[in-house]
């Protein structure tokens, strides 16, 4: 592993300290773009490397990385078409009702395994808010991102938890106990699902409901903690 970053090559930790300087000071308000320069920023950090090398020790996730496998674009009104209860349904419904866009993602060229990595995680993203119910809000996110970290611990999700819980005890510390409330119910969530959701082509779930989908996932054996 060439070049990889280290406490004497910091680009990854510099990427770091603006990406919290400029949220925190709230110096611009460019959507979810700086969360992608940021990630993009860590492709070369060891954690990176280890993370795909520890993810293509599974069969079934290997062969998605040999395959470069990711989703075909997606229409929502075709979707909107499936029956109800189907995961497709519920995710076009879900996405018009919040006025989001399936596509919102940075594109980056698939040229070796992280940038594979990046896209396979993009374009799939909005699927695990709903197959595991968190919510698109930013305590929800982070209930996502500690789900994701639990299963696959990629750079971007540490550093977003980990910002997380700086920015809300800062900012908005009366939401500080129920973003811990949802940090601890992803990442148990996240370790008690036998079925790693990186590894899942979903474009072949979209006519599957979604309760037999948990149940296949064995997400449906973990009880729900509300946040209140």
């Amino acid at each position: 592993m060439d070049n990889i970053i280290n406490y004497n090559n910091d680009k990854g930790l510099l990427a770091y300290i603006q990406f919290l300087a400029s949220r925190a000071l709230r110096t611009q308000d460019a959507g979810t773009d700086p969360i992608f320069d940021f990630e993009d920023a860590l492709d070369q950090t060891e954690i990176a490397h280890l993370t795909v090398d520890e993810l293509k020790k599974d069969p079934e996730i290997n062969s998605l990385f040999t395959e470069r496998w990711l989703p075909k674009p997606i229409n929502l009104d075709e979707l909107s078409k499936l029956p109800e209860g189907t995961l497709g349904h519920i995710y076009a419904k879900e996405m018009k009702a919040r006025g989001f866009d399936p596509h919102f993602y940075k594109k980056v060229p698939v040229v070796d395994d992280i940038s594979y990595m990046k896209m396979l995680w993009r374009t799939t993203h909005d699927i695990y808010h709903v197959v595991t119910g968190f919510e698109t809000n930013v305590v929800g996110e982070l209930g996502l991102q500690a789900f994701v970290l639990a299963q696959t611990p990629t750079p971007i999700s540490i550093m977003l938890v980990s910002f997380g819980m700086v920015s809300i005890s800062l900012y908005q510390p009366t939401k500080f106990k129920p973003l811990m409330t949802e940090i601890s119910r992803g990442y148990y969530l996240g370790s008690h699902t036998p079925v790693k959701f990186i590894s899942k082509k979903w474009d072949q779930f979209w006519n599957v409901p979604i309760s037999e989908l948990r149940t296949q996932l064995g997400i449906n054996s973990i009880p729900e903690l509300a946040v209140r």
